[in-house]
């Protein structure tokens, strides 16, 4: 049977809600809020855009790779059963208000990126940061993983991460973190703003890269030459250190190219130093949206680019670390 292999994101912080869809043979997916965000609307707006791939591109057949289910630390492998465009329906959970889109599918299995059974290959894959990207270069080693037994396929789980999963089911169960998280965000954007964000961050990121990293506000008159607001240093195996430059924009709606540009100065700024290593650049936008900066998130300098949802998401993080609850 010909088919196609896709890998396809959902989103973490609700792993219980995509797991009881599963169960009754349907896939959900996010930025579905809204009317005008069904993916058959004439004037189909926002951030439901992304989900258009998805929608033209799954067939009948077509195998998926789920990460993060059933559980924080599986994979489930599942398979449409109609195509995406036809078997598509669209209902915003009313609880969540969000992931409307949905198609049907059955779960074929489950498994843990750790199983020696799984290759190298498709852990690799599954490393992708897209939300729906192609895994047909893993075809044969897919169709391996479906032919396996199911106890071949889990037998690696160690019960520290079959706890760690129960934890994780159990807080997400008595704890809302959806509306932690849109709280959390809307006191800090409503009381910092611009160079006070850069303050807000380092106390939060010193949480989640505790000593002996170190997390330094570095603007000032010196950004102009390394264009960082923020830098985290992390301790290299020998006399060198690994270095995060972010920079930190409290900019709202269609943002311009500048903040690549200054984001573009650290790596001539720390190249002749011996002792440090560029490993990341970072632009944190705290308001903008993706949606309206796509020519941001497609950059081709090697920037990350982190949005409001994404800062957010983040925020989330930084709340869990200083409950000591953050994995």
């Amino acid at each position: 049977m010909s088919r196609n292999y896709w890998g396809y994101r959902i989103d973490k912080r609700n792993i219980a809600f995509f797991r009881q869809k599963l169960e009754k043979g349907r896939l959900h997916q996010g930025w579905g809020e809204t009317p005008d965000q069904e993916l058959t609307h004439p004037d189909l707006s926002g951030g439901a855009k992304r989900n258009l791939p998805i929608y033209n591109k799954v067939k009948k057949g077509d195998i998926l790779l789920v990460p993060r289910l059933p559980n924080h630390h599986e994979v489930a492998l599942v398979e449409a059963t109609e195509d995406f465009n036809l078997g598509y329906s669209y209902a915003p959970d009313p609880m969540f208000k969000d992931y409307g889109h949905s198609f049907p599918v059955k779960q074929l299995k489950q498994f843990t990126r750790k199983n020696a059974n799984v290759p190298g290959k498709i852990r690799a894959a599954l490393g992708s940061r897209s939300r729906f990207w192609s895994l047909d270069s893993c075809a044969k080693e897919i169709e391996v993983l479906i032919a396996l037994d199911d106890n071949a396929m889990r037998s690696s789980q160690s019960f520290t991460d079959r706890f760690a999963d129960t934890v994780q089911d159990s807080f997400a169960a008595a704890f809302d973190e959806q509306k932690f998280t849109t709280s959390l965000y809307e006191k800090i954007a409503n009381g910092f703003s611009n160079a006070e964000w850069e303050f807000a961050l380092v106390e939060g990121l010193k949480r989640l890269y505790p000593t002996p990293c170190k997390v330094t506000r570095r603007g000032g008159p010196e950004e102009v030459h390394h264009g960082t607001d923020i830098s985290i240093t992390i301790p290299g195996l020998t006399d060198y250190s690994y270095l995060i430059a972010i920079q930190v924009k409290d900019y709202i709606g269609k943002v311009s190219e500048a903040p690549l540009k200054q984001l573009n100065k650290p790596d001539a700024y720390w190249s002749d130093d011996p002792k440090v290593r560029l490993i990341d650049k970072i632009l944190i936008v705290t308001k903008a949206h993706a949606e309206q900066n796509r020519h941001l998130a497609e950059n081709q300098d090697g920037i990350t680019v982190l949005f409001g949802n994404d800062v957010q998401a983040l925020l989330l993080r930084i709340g869990k670390a200083y409950k000591g609850l953050q994995q």
